[in-house]
């Protein structure tokens, strides 16, 4: 009778034991379920991220160009009032403050695209360039995730 007592004692804790193992197994592998779910949220998120840096970083190369013709237009309108300033007249005075409006005026459109050139290079710097080394990072610990 002790026997089959310490038999069955055995076979419960074997599959007591079994219970845990595959509760063990069922465990990791949800976890390892929410690592790749949390994964693919982060590259879809980083990737959209990029994607809007991308179109700013265009928008803002567009308007930088923009800034650079209106201050070319400005400065050679500038130019051209020189020229024409050649003799003397009652209209001269009117002139020369004209020409010195349209010269600030071209000078600041140059800043401004100054300006604007150095959100552009800040957008590279502080998303694009880290966004894709975590995009990286992120395919590596995929390719060793399939491996």
């Amino acid at each position: 009778m002790k026997t089959s007592l310490k038999k069955l004692q055995k076979f419960t804790a074997l599959r007591h034991d079994r219970r845990a193992q595959k509760q063990h197994q069922s465990l990791a592998q949800d976890e390892l379920e929410r690592a790749t779910q949390d994964m693919n949220d982060m590259r879809d998120c980083y990737d959209r991220l990029l994607s809007a840096a991308a179109a700013t970083a265009n928008s803002v190369y567009e308007f930088s160009e923009s800034l650079r013709e209106m201050g070319d237009c400005l400065l050679e309108k500038t130019a051209l009032n020189d020229d024409e300033e050649s003799g003397f007249n009652l209209l001269c005075f009117a002139s020369s403050s004209r020409r010195k409006v349209l010269l600030m005026l071209g000078k600041v459109q140059f800043e401004l695209q100054k300006l604007v050139d150095g959100y552009r290079s800040h957008i590279f710097q502080t998303i694009t360039i880290p966004s894709e080394s975590l995009l990286n990072e992120l395919r590596i610990v995929e390719v060793s995730f399939h491996r």
